[in-house]
């Protein structure tokens, strides 16, 4: 065969066998699910917690001849191990912790493992000669034994040893410190009658003498120029002192002086003495067990995360607080692009006009809504307010609130009132306003009957709105819900199915508007404005609505009856 030919057999075989490669990946065998899922995957972290307790002769002590160990005994659902905790307990004299280590244990006389159903509360578990009573359980186990259908016992009251009741009895007393004044002037006069000077740390040095523990630490800078900076925390075991020094990189651009704190006790909380002789709190200071890798500390306000140590290290945790120190790998440091803010406005023309110079060299002008100004130039929204500072030389204060709705500026004007003291005329000058309580500017929606809005840093409530402000707010409802009579009568829909409102209508009650929002709030949790009555009241004043004695006065079964119909429109 020629060349070519026994290239085109070649392709031929390799086609054939990625096909069946396709084929065997889509066979039955290979896409096959279990129905039940196996107990390592259903059960997956399910512990079942056993509260138990072990009694324990004494005969080396006179006080007590028994002794009670509180256990947790945890069973592992998805394997169907069993391991027992003992908690700590303050000077019990035994150590504690581990007391089985997790694997399957073999129920006595038997030659199987236990299982859930020989775990119940008030029966006694045998555990290597060791005879466990069970008085209770947390509450996944109670409910997984409810499911499953199991029998969880009967649940008892634990024991009390004279340990635990004389311990209890301790806590309970009122503890008495001795100050640490009193404790100098014991050691003085023991000195001067002859004793010997004590000396506390002379044991510890000459065991722990050039003893020292190294961990690898970094802060992260989290102001707008910083970084992150590593740190070699060094732990003196001679005298409990802590020396850090900065690991500069070559080029860093840092000055060659690692020293960042000098050799000295490291209190966990740093206080401030602003004058010498003032006294200080007795501070609390770090010692080796607050120094694990993955934690951090506190040094001068900056947040040391320790990531590393020797091999010194680890070994000494090992045989000192049986401690494993991991290794933690470093996060990647992320770095962000700030932005910065623009500066404030200059008070100079409007801040649109002062943003156009910080976003080109050539300023330009700002854009305008031209359909909008053209359609407005000549409408504006007018209210009557009041001072609400709750001064009583601003109680008498009355002001014209206008809302220009071309560029939706605000021009505040005060009206003269006799023998006020104030001024009249402009109060605060046209121009766009930011709302304090949003932080935006302030928009014609924003300005209604019953609202407080301050300007110039000063309250001002709402109190009333001229006619043709009412007429266009009710014009373009849409764009002002409070005077969509629609939208109030939905919000007053609740009344009508009130047993209260139908006892008062069957009476020929009346009701003025403030109990008619005192009732809303009340009895139904809505609120209803000044600006919703007012509409109300326009939309309906000759059905529901009479005045007596000049008092506005709501008939209570005409409105009711007015909430069952669709209401005219104010001006139809």
């Amino acid at each position: 065969p020629t060349p070519a030919s026994r290239l085109v057999g070649r392709r031929g075989a390799a086609s054939a066998t990625q096909d069946g490669r396709a084929a065997a990946r889509g066979a039955p065998r290979n896409t096959y699910r279990p129905t039940v899922q196996p107990a390592w995957l259903k059960h997956d972290r399910q512990v079942l917690r056993f509260y138990i307790y072990l009694q324990e002769p004494r005969v080396e002590t006179a006080i007590e001849n028994q002794l009670y160990r509180f256990f947790e005994l945890h069973y592992h659902l998805e394997d169907g191990t069993i391991s027992i905790q003992e908690p700590k307990v303050e000077n019990c004299g035994m150590p504690q912790g581990t007391f089985l280590k997790r694997h399957r244990a073999i129920v006595p006389g038997t030659h199987r493992y236990y299982a859930p159903e020989d775990l119940r509360c008030g029966e006694d578990v045998e555990i290597y000669s060791r005879r466990f009573r069970i008085y209770s359980a947390d509450d996944f186990t109670k409910f997984y034994f409810s499911e499953a259908g199991l029998d969880m016992g009967c649940e008892e009251s634990p024991p009390s040893d004279n340990f635990t009741v004389t311990q209890r009895f301790n806590k309970e007393l009122p503890h008495r410190a001795v100050p640490k004044e009193v404790m100098d002037v014991k050691e003085y006069t023991e000195l001067k009658l002859g004793g010997a000077r004590k000396n506390d740390g002379l044991e510890q040095f000459v065991e722990n003498d050039r003893h020292v523990l190294r961990f690898y630490a970094y802060w992260d800078d989290q102001t707008r120029y910083g970084t992150r900076t590593f740190f070699a925390v060094h732990y003196f075991l001679s005298d409990d002192t802590v020396e850090i020094n900065e690991c500069h990189t070559r080029n860093s651009g840092r000055d060659p002086y690692p020293c960042f704190f000098r050799r000295a006790k490291l209190p966990k909380k740093f206080h401030l003495v602003h004058v010498p002789g003032m006294l200080a709190p007795e501070p609390e200071l770090y010692k080796p067990r607050d120094l694990k890798v993955g934690t951090t500390i506190q040094v001068f306000n900056r947040t040391f995360f320790l990531y590393d140590c020797d091999d010194f290290t680890r070994t000494f945790y090992k045989e000192y607080i049986n401690l494993e120190q991991p290794k933690v790998a470093l996060p990647k440091h992320t770095k962000t692009h700030t932005q910065l803010s623009y500066p404030p406005h200059t008070a100079f023309g409007s801040e649109e006009d002062s943003l156009a110079s910080c976003l080109s060299l050539v300023p330009k002008l700002p854009k305008q809504d031209l359909i909008k100004v053209m359609s407005n130039s000549d409408r504006v929204l007018r209210f009557e307010a009041s001072c609400d500072t709750r001064q009583p030389e601003d109680a008498q204060r009355k002001f014209i609130v206008g809302i220009f709705l071309s560029d939706d500026s605000v021009g505040v004007w005060e009206i003269k009132q006799r023998n006020s003291g104030q001024v009249e005329g402009k109060w605060a000058e046209r121009s766009r306003k930011k709302n304090v309580a949003t932080g935006t500017w302030f928009c014609p929606q924003d300005f209604f009957v019953g609202q407080t809005v301050t300007i110039n840093g000063t309250p001002l409530y709402i109190r009333r709105a001229d006619e043709y402000s009412l007429k266009y707010m009710e014009a373009h409802r849409r764009e002002f819900p409070m005077c969509d009579i629609f939208e109030v009568m939905r919000k007053l829909q609740p009344l009508r199915d009130s047993p209260e409102a139908r006892d008062a209508a069957a009476g020929g009650s009346k009701m003025t508007p403030q109990n008619l929002q005192q009732m809303m709030a009340e009895m139904f949790g809505v609120e209803i404005t000044d600006q919703e009555v007012i509409t109300v009241m326009r939309n309906l004043y000759e059905q529901c609505v009479e005045e007596e004695e000049d008092e506005v006065l709501f008939d209570v079964s005409k409105l009711l009856q007015a909430l069952s119909e669709p209401p005219p429109l104010a001006g139809d």
